[in-house]
């Protein structure tokens, strides 16, 4: 028998960026088919997208957001701004909001993968909306205020084991990272 849940449709908003530190913070390398069908759990997907910033001098990221692509996932990248006092910034939250607030009158539950407070408005004008959200990240890595506001928090820490990548991973050996430290790619 299936349950009401199973007839919803879902939108999956991925902040690759607070994913890659959330990752890294569990030691793990993330299986982007897996946490997508965790998430989604039975549901339709309506659709997936993944919010990535880019080094536009760097091209190692292609075959990474190539994959994405191929997989099913709508894409949206920006380039990293590199800012005089060695400062960087590649944020998407604008394009994330546009896009879950576009797709609002085709899906019932819209999953944020991403713990930046940032959202916490956006989480409640969806829900004004009549959305379902559900925010996805680790608790260290989440906005109190996020937590307080989603109407679902999935832990992703409890649940790593169903799609995280065999072996562990060392931030510095398995990801490719600029000069800061920063990057949500994993080495090709």
């Amino acid at each position: 028998m299936l349950k009401p849940d199973q007839y919803d449709k879902v939108g999956v908003f991925f902040d690759m960026s607070n994913l890659y530190f959330a990752a890294r913070d569990l030691g793990i390398r993330v299986d982007y088919t897996k946490l997508l069908e965790f998430l989604t759990a039975g549901r339709r997907l309506h659709r997936a997208y993944a919010y990535v910033a880019v080094s536009p001098e760097d091209s190692t990221a292609v075959p990474f957001l190539t994959w994405l692509r191929r997989n099913g996932f709508r894409v949206v990248t920006k380039a990293i701004k590199r800012f005089s006092d060695g400062s960087i910034k590649g944020d998407l939250d604008m394009e994330l909001a546009v896009d879950l607030l576009t797709q609002a009158p085709y899906i019932d539950v819209a999953v944020i993968v991403s713990g930046d407070g940032d959202f916490t408005y956006l989480v409640d004008r969806a829900q004004r909306l009549g959305i379902r959200v559900e925010i996805a990240s680790t608790p260290r890595n989440t906005a109190i205020e996020l937590l307080e506001i989603a109407d679902r928090f999935i832990d992703l820490e409890s649940y790593q084991h169903i799609f995280a990548l065999g072996r562990p991973v060392h931030a510095d050996s398995e990801f490719r990272h600029d000069d800061q430290g920063n990057g949500p790619f994993p080495k090709a």
